[in-house]
């Protein structure tokens, strides 16, 4: 419960990232958090279907996109691929309009988007390249990791999965490719410890960005913050997960340099 009250306020400040890793758990319901990569393979698996979401108001307008979206050395993004991660970035973005009274920019979910994928496919593309490999062990580990995060089996967390289109063996594969590419990522900067004092401005700001909207909201249903040493680890976590963002998204710029990229959006 601390931890999922730690990540719901840092998600309502604004502060979670969009990156390669889980999404948090909402109150009252069991979403789990699902590998950068996993509801891409859904999307694969379901076809064209997504199409209807702006239509009935609910999503982006997917009517005319192309496909492939683009085409990273020779390896297709498909239209599918594209749809489910637009669509995934457009419920968070939207959630966040709530928030702060804006309106969605749909172009710039559009970017966002197939910027991640080419990213995403470049940096999977040089860990292959570099032959890093991971372990069945690795991988059930990584599941288990999952599962537990969720308070649910491994079966469930798969089954769970299984109503969005993916059935185990795709989950392995996506979860495969992103221990790959945090393989790579750690090869080519090393091991990041946030420090005392990096944790405790994390803390620190979340902590006033927190303060900020209740007061904003007349103090009616404002989250307390657990005191620090209790969500110490969520809190590293977090920043962990920031860095590994950011060298991701530095490596993935390097890539792009060299590679040979087309994007028909």
């Amino acid at each position: 419960m601390l931890k999922q009250k730690w990540r719901l306020a840092v998600a309502a400040a604004g502060s979670v990232l969009i990156v390669a890793g889980c999404s948090a758990p909402g109150d009252g319901d069991s979403a789990q958090p699902e590998p950068q990569a996993a509801t891409e393979q859904a999307a694969q698996d379901q076809g064209e279907g997504a199409d209807g979401g702006a239509a009935q108001g609910q999503g982006p307008d997917t009517s005319n996109i192309p496909d492939p979206v683009a085409v990273v050395n020779g390896e297709e993004i498909t239209k599918a691929e594209f749809v489910s991660v637009l669509e995934g970035q457009y419920q968070q973005m939207s959630m966040q309009a709530q928030m702060s009274g804006q309106p969605v920019d749909e172009e710039q979910i559009k970017q966002l988007s197939i910027e991640g994928l080419v990213g995403s496919a470049l940096l999977e593309q040089e860990a292959a390249d570099r032959g890093i490999e991971v372990s069945d062990e690795e991988k059930d580990a990584s599941l288990q990791e999952f599962a537990d995060t969720n308070q649910v089996s491994k079966d469930e967390f798969v089954a769970k999965m299984g109503e969005q289109g993916m059935d185990r063996a795709g989950v392995m594969d996506q979860i495969a490719k992103q221990l790959r590419v945090e393989k790579l990522i750690t090869e080519e900067y090393g091991e990041f410890s946030p420090s005392d004092d990096e944790v405790r401005a994390a803390y620190d700001q979340v902590a006033q960005q927190q303060s900020m909207m209740g007061g904003a909201e007349g103090g009616a249903g404002a989250q307390q913050l657990p005191p620090l040493e209790q969500v110490r680890p969520q809190v590293e976590e977090q920043l962990r997960a920031e860095k590994q963002a950011e060298q991701m998204q530095t490596m993935s710029d390097e890539l792009r340099e060299g590679a040979d990229v087309t994007v028909n959006l």
